[in-house]
């Protein structure tokens, strides 16, 4: 009888040890990872001249124009949301665009801003007939030979100035 209740005592505690496990030990006596100490990241700032900065945004925006206004003119025949979106990009960079310019440039630009604007109403409609598809891409595309005529870098890098 003994030998009994002993074998039971044995085989509740093994019962008990498997199904409650060894986590707390386990854990007890893990050895815990050391903190690494990670180095402070390094900081460099520079000091842009601000006539290199001008140079090289109206480079960048003028290079968006003439992304987005094309790909306007591709899309003539697309979605309206596409072409507004194009036309939208289009205006914004020209805007973007007529910041850095000062003097008369900047009076000839927005000319030609007035005149892309002219078929903003057109050209947000849902569906667009065969002929307004021509006038509006015609009127782009003289537009941006235009612009890209005058405005082209070369031709206004000494009227460049960051108008804030």
């Amino acid at each position: 009888m003994l030998k009994k209740a002993y074998v039971r005592n044995i085989i509740i505690f093994l019962l008990c040890v498997s199904l409650c496990g060894c986590a707390g030990l386990q854990r007890k006596f893990a050895r815990k990872k050391k903190d690494e100490e990670r180095p402070a990241p390094v900081i460099t700032t520079y000091d842009y001249a601000k006539d290199r900065r001008v140079d090289e945004l109206y480079k960048k925006h003028f290079l968006f124009w003439k992304s987005w206004q094309t790909e306007l003119i591709n899309r003539m025949g697309a979605t309206y949301k596409k072409r507004a979106e194009c036309f939208d990009f289009t205006v914004s960079s020209l805007e973007e665009i007529k910041k850095y310019l000062k003097g008369p440039k900047s009076t000839e630009l927005e000319k030609f801003i007035t005149k892309i604007k002219t078929i903003d109403p057109e050209i947000r409609e849902l569906r667009l007939s065969r002929s307004q598809q021509y006038r509006m891409k015609h009127l782009l595309e003289t537009t941006k030979r235009q612009i890209d005529r005058q405005f082209s870098y070369t031709k206004v890098k000494d009227d460049l100035e960051l108008m804030e």
